[in-house]
Formats: C-alpha cells, sequence, structure tokens
C-alpha cells in the first residue's frame, strides 16, 4: 500500500467510526455522503497517482521497515529495476554500495524518528553497477495520530555536476604544476599577510616545505624593518584591489644573502569582485639573461595553457593569441594577428556589454570580470567567462591588456539543467503540498460533517418530543388550576389535612409560578430547536451537490453555532455582530463548503479580536468595543459579494501575503493547522469561480471579501 493509499486508508477507518455512533434513522443519508466522499477522494488519489508517475524526478516511497512501497517510472530509468522487481525490497541493499549501508541504515532510523534534515548526498548504484552520485530530499509521512508511517524521497542525479567539479579541482592542480615550472617566485597571501601557497621557485629558495610556509607571516629571514614594508604593501594592495610594482625589493636568501628582486603584487578576487588574496611574483633583477629565458619559458606555458590568452593594443589590436584562443576562434596563426582587432572575436551584444560597463574606466581601479561570448570563424558564439587586465607603466597610464577566457558552454548546460530540474521539483513539491492539504481538510470535515448531522438529529428526537407535550401540559396545567381555584371558591374551609399541605407547598406561589416555569420550558425548547436547526443547515450533508440556497441563512447558522464566542467573558464585553444584509436571491453553491468559508472567516476574526483585548483595560473596550460587520450585496457585474469587516489588530504585510498558504499559521503549535484559509480560498476560486481576497491596514482590522457568481458554470 502506497502513501496515498494509507492516508486515505487511514482516514476512512475514522471515518468509519465517527458513522458507527449515529443513530440508526440517519443510515441512509450517512451512507450517500461517504460515497461522496470516497469519490472525491478517489479523484484526488489519481491525481496524486499521476503527479508521481509523471513526474521527470525520481520519486520513492520506502516504510518503517525500509521496504520500497512506491517507484515511479523516473526511478526506474535512473537505476535500471522495474518497479516490480524492488516492490517490498530493502532499498539500502538495492542501491546503495554495500560498504556504505550500515551508515545509510542509521540515518534512515534518524530520518524515521524525525531527528536528522531530510537533504543529503549519497553515491548509489545502479542495476548495472554504474556508480551515481545522486541528491536525495527525503520528507516524512504521517497518520492521523502523527505518527511517521513513510518516507518519500526525491532524487537528482548530480553525477555530471560533481564531475565537473572535479575537473576544475584538477584544472588547479594543473596551474599549480605550471607555476611550479617557472623561476619566478610566486607566493600567495590571505588577510594579514598570511601565507597561503608558494611556489617551488620560492620554496627552493628559502630550503623549506610547503607545510612550514603554510600561515606563515610573510617570508622568513627578512629584517624585521624589511618585513614590516611587506606587510604595508600587502595591506595596500588588499584594501584597494590595485597592482602594486616594487622595482627594487631586498629579499633575504636563507644563509643571510640579501638580494634585490623585482616584485608586482596584484590582487586576487571573488566571482563578487570582492579581493580575498594576494599574489606576489619576485623575480631577481641582477640576472637578466635569466629573466629572458624565463620569458620565454613563460611564453610556452602561455601557449600550453588551455585557457584562451590575449593580448592587445588601446585600440584593440591584437598583439597576440595563444594557441588555445587559436583554436577556440577557429583560425590560424597567421590569421591571428593579420590586422584583427578585438571587437571581431565578440559577438555586438558582448561588445556592447564590456562598452556599456565602461572597461576603460573600470580597469583604472581594478580588471573588468563578466560572462560574455566568443564569435567563432564560423559564426557560432561560445559563452565564456572573461578576464580583462589593463596593464600600467609605472606612471599608472594603461599600456595595453590582456584576457583570459575560459569556455563555459558544458558549465551553462548544466546549470540550465539543474535550474529546470529545480523549477519541476519545487512545482511537484508544490502541487503534492496541495494535494495533501486537501485529503487531510476533506477528510476532516466530512467526519464532522457526519458528526455534526448525527448530532443535531439526535438532539431533535427528543427535543421534538419535549416542544409537542409542552402545550398540552400547559393545557392541562390550566384546568387543574381552574379546579383549584373553583374548589377553594366553593369549599373555603377545607379539612384540616388539606389545608396543612396547602400551607407546605406554598399553593399560592406554585399557582402563580407554574405558568411562568412552563414558558420558560418553552423558550428552552425553542432555543434547542433553534440550534439544532442552524447545525443541520451548517453541515447540510444531504446538499453535496451544487444547488440554489439562502445565502443569508448560512450565514446565521454559522453565527449561532458560534454564538458562546460572542457572548460577554468575565474578561471582557460581548463581541457585537452588525448585520447588513442586501437584497440577494437564491444563491447556486456548494451550500455546506461555503458554510466552512463563514466558520474560518468568522473564527479568525474572533481569535484576532480577543487577542488583541486580553490587552486592552476594561476601559478601553467599553470606549472601543469590538465588532464584526456582514455586508451583502449584488456588484455591478451581477456577482454575490460577501464581505466580513472587523476592528481588530490587523494584519502585517509580511503575512498578509502567505495568508492563503497552506500549513502556514502565526498560531502556536497545536492551536493552528495552516489549512483553513487556505482551504476556504480553493473552495471559494475553484469549486465556485470566485474571488477570495483580504484587505488590512495594521491597527485598523481586516476585511475578508467573498465574490461568487449567482449561478454556477455548466460542468463544475
Amino acid at each position: 500500500m502506497n502513501f496515498q493509499q494509507q492516508g486515505i486508508q487511514s482516514g476512512n477507518n475514522f471515518y468509519v467510526n465517527q458513522v458507527l455512533k449515529l443513530d440508526k434513522a440517519s443510515t441512509n443519508d450517512q451512507e450517500i455522503g461517504q460515497q461522496l466522499a470516497e469519490q472525491d477522494l478517489k479523484q484526488l488519489q489519481d491525481k496524486l497517482f499521476l503527479l508521481i508517475e509523471r513526474n521527470p524526478l525520481p520519486i520513492i516511497e520506502w516504510n518503517t521497515a525500509f521496504e520500497v512501497i512506491e517507484w515511479n517510472p523516473a526511478a526506474e530509468q535512473l537505476f535500471g529495476y522495474s518497479k516490480s522487481e524492488v516492490l517490498g525490497c530493502h532499498i539500502a541493499e538495492i542501491i546503495v554500495p554495500e560498504s556504505n549501508r550500515p551508515q545509510i541504515r542509521k540515518i534512515m532510523e534518524l530520518l524515521l524518528e524525525e531527528k536528522v534534515e531530510g537533504n543529503n548526498l549519497y553515491k548509489n548504484l545502479t542495476k548495472h553497477g554504474k556508480v551515481v552520485i545522486c541528491e536525495w530530499c527525503h520528507t516524512p509521512i504521517a497518520n492521523l495520530d502523527g505518527e511517521v508511517i513513510s518516507i518519500v524521497s526525491t532524487v537528482q542525479d548530480i553525477t555530471k555536476v560533481k564531475s565537473f567539479e572535479t575537473a576544475l579541482r584538477e584544472n588547479e592542480k594543473i596551474y599549480q604544476q605550471v607555476l611550479d615550472a617557472i623561476t619566478d617566485m610566486v607566493l600567495v597571501k590571505g588577510a594579514k599577510s598570511r601565507i597561503v601557497w608558494a611556489n617551488k621557485a620560492f620554496r627552493d629558495y628559502y630550503g623549506m616545505s610547503d607545510e612550514q610556509l603554510q600561515d606563515m607571516i610573510d617570508a622568513p629571514f627578512s629584517e624585521p624593518d624589511h618585513t614590516l614594508q611587506y606587510i604595508k604593501d600587502d595591506t595596500y594592495v588588499f584594501k584597494t584591489g590595485q597592482t602594486l610594482e616594487i622595482p627594487q625589493e631586498p629579499v633575504t636568501r636563507y644563509d643571510g644573502e640579501v638580494r634585490l628582486f623585482h616584485t608586482i603584487k596584484s590582487a586576487i578576487r571573488n566571482e563578487q569582485g570582492q579581493v580575498i588574496m594576494t599574489v606576489g611574483v619576485c623575480r631577481d633583477t641582477s640576472e637578466q639573461k635569466q629573466a629572458q629565458k624565463e620569458q620565454a619559458k613563460l611564453l610556452a606555458i602561455l601557449e600550453a595553457a588551455p585557457d584562451f590568452i590575449s593580448t592587445a593594443d588601446l585600440t584593440g589590436r591584437v598583439l597576440y593569441f595563444n594557441q588555445a584562443a587559436r583554436k577556440m576562434l577557429g583560425i590560424g596563426e597567421e590569421e591571428a594577428l593579420k590586422g584583427r582587432n578585438l571587437t571581431q572575436n565578440h559577438p555586438k551584444w558582448a561588445n556592447d556589454l564590456i562598452l556599456n560597463q565602461g572597461l576603460p574606466e573600470s580597469v583604472r581601479v581594478g580588471d573588468w570580470v563578466g560572462e560574455t561570448a566568443l564569435l567563432k570563424a564560423d559564426g557560432r558564439e561560445i559563452p565564456i567567462s572573461q578576464l580583462i587586465i589593463a596593464h600600467k607603466s609605472p606612471d599608472g597610464e594603461v599600456e595595453y591588456f590582456s584576457t583570459i577566457a575560459r569556455d563555459i558552454s558544458e558549465l551553462k548546460v548544466v546549470e540550465e539543467t539543474l535550474r529546470q530540474k529545480a523549477q519541476d521539483l519545487e512545482q511537484t513539491l508544490k502541487e503534492l503540498q496541495y494535494t495533501q492539504a486537501h485529503l487531510i481538510q476533506s477528510e476532516k470535515m466530512s467526519s464532522v460533517g457526519q458528526l455534526v448531522a448525527g448530532v443535531a438529529h439526535e438532539i431533535n428526537n427528543p427535543t421534538s418530543f419535549i416542544y409537542s407535550n409542552i402545550e398540552p401540559a400547559n393545557e392541562y396545567i390550566h384546568d387543574l388550576l381552574v379546579l383549584i381555584g373553583l374548589y377553594q371558591e366553593h369549599y373555603p374551609n377545607p379539612v384540616r389535612v388539606v389545608q396543612e399541605q396547602i400551607e407546605a407547598i406554598d399553593l399560592e406561589f406554585l399557582m402563580a409560578d407554574l405558568p411562568k416555569l412552563l414558558s420558560s420550558m418553552k423558550m428552552g425548547a425553542d432555543r434547542i430547536k433553534q440550534i439544532v436547526l442552524s447545525l443541520r443547515n451548517f453541515s447540510r450533508m444531504d446538499e453535496a451537490e451544487s444547488k440554489a440556497v439562502d445565502i443569508h441563512l448560512g450565514i446565521d447558522s454559522t453565527l449561532v453555532i458560534l454564538e458562546h464566542r460572542l457572548k460577554a467573558q468575565h474578561n471582557r464585553p460581548a463581541i457585537e455582530i452588525i448585520k447588513e444584509y442586501g437584497e440577494l436571491p437564491l444563491v447556486e453553491c456548494y451550500a455546506g463548503q461555503l458554510n466552512q468559508v463563514f466558520m474560518n472567516i468568522l473564527v479568525n476574526a474572533l481569535d484576532a479580536l480577543e487577542q488583541r483585548d486580553t490587552k486592552r483595560s476594561i476601559e478601553q473596550m467599553r470606549q472601543t468595543p469590538s465588532d464584526i460587520r456582514i455586508y451583502t450585496q449584488i456588484s455591478h457585474n451581477e456577482q454575490v459579494v460577501i464581505r466580513f469587516v472587523d476592528n481588530g489588530p490587523g494584519i502585517p504585510e509580511n503575512v498578509l501575503k502567505r495568508l492563503f498558504d497552506p500549513f502556514f499559521t502565526t498560531k502556536p503549535v497545536g492551536i493552528g493547522t495552516g489549512l483553513g484559509l487556505s482551504i476556504s480560498y480553493q473552495i471559494i476560486v475553484d469549486k465556485h469561480q470566485g474571488k477570495l481576497t483580504c484587505l488590512s491596514i495594521p491597527e485598523q482590522g481586516a476585511e475578508f471579501q467573498i465574490e461568487i457568481p449567482i449561478s454556477l458554470a455548466s460542468g463544475d
């Protein structure tokens, strides 16, 4: 039995228990109501089944014994097992590697106990032994007693994303190897000049390992005044983001020799443009020939680099394209430099993007980073992540530009796929949430309606008996009192025993009070009949189909049921109901469901007024008593408009936006479920083709407005 069937079965058990408590005289009405409720539940079950079967993401449900009880087609496609192969099987033994099963079983136990979050990343196995990386989103399913009976898991294959991340880490290792291959010393520092990474040349220069240099403040063996200057230079680059060139920087070797280096310190930024580290490149200026050799080696490294690298002068004329750039553009080595301008490399929109962001101005204080596109020789666009660096003279004037770009086509495809799957998952979860809410509320209201109708019927029988006998009893007692009066008139001196009994029972008072007593009993019976009629009108269990009814009668019946909350209490005056009913025709509607809406709106208004009154003094409540105004009218477009206006504290704007969301409530845990207004919205909008809106100003009350047609459209 899957989770839809379990929820429906639990609700039906509760439904049957309530029916057994009713009188046999109402059996036929109850059977009709039960059949209609089961039809609605069957339709909802079918819709929920379609949502699961047609979902593009794998959906798996497993019970408290870890046995699979639901396995949709998307799960079959991902893991290779058919539904018939896995039903009743232990889920961990099917798709979890054996070495990981103990850990997964522990997590599953904690999920059933609701002690861990519902999102996890697992390594799974398909039927054919293929390893896939999956992101699992778990949702517990509980019965009406709040006990978790199963877990619904939505699965997303992110193997390709993880592979892409691994590739990025491999690229990082390659770049470190590239930097290790050059003879210039490269030093990467974090905040407060602490060393993050140093290339091989730097490590060899000081005779220290990478681990020994980690987190050290700047270079070792330096003089204190030199170290202080290093920290000042690093702080300047870190705060301003500007590149700092130091022509002669004193550097001390591990053997105490001091040499002069040409150093360039630059900022490393994250995707948000924030400086997160600095990088310094140092070269021994005493060895120019060696430097020339290193330049040639650097050029070779640039040619071997997998990223697009190019340089251009201030007019955009291309000075250099590395091999990766030529390959990406689809051009030869000679064609690359023959009168080519950088604008030829980009489509028009990409050129406009760079120019509109003020490239010449932006590179004066930092580098330009963004996503643009390259234009291949055949006209095809390639999405790229691009960095444009402005190289400046010692005077601060821009001399030429260089750019580094990376093809992000695959990343874009992955991002779009993930984005689409996330949207699909969000929509699926929303539909499941609405369906679950409707199932819960429908089952609850069906049971409550049966109970109310049955109680009303049971009360009506003895009440009718009492009410029908009050009038004859009144006549009999009147005749007896007349007879007693005749006896007193014609036999004024009764025997002593009779005289003593007259005094004992206070005959004069009894004759005067007995008619009043009967009158009070008649008033009580009238009140009971009114309450019974209101209960029957409110539940309307015999009116599951739409029919023309008096809207005002439904509102009044709801108010009768709530009368105990409207009366004055020991700590507050009565809450006044002010009716301003217009002339309404009979309205075709689902009367029982519409009465639920009236009840939900009025109960919310009473809750708000009572909560506000607990914070007010008796004098304040007398000066501004709590009230609810109810207006009805026909609008200019022939719609029935019903307005409930209270003078309570109002609803905050952030709450107003989510007022009709399922399971959203501002009440404490155990007081409200957050389903009332959500179900009311569905009843008005979906069932009656109408509108339900709420307007509120803080401290000035709230207004709920219902607008429905006089007649429902055919086929509803």
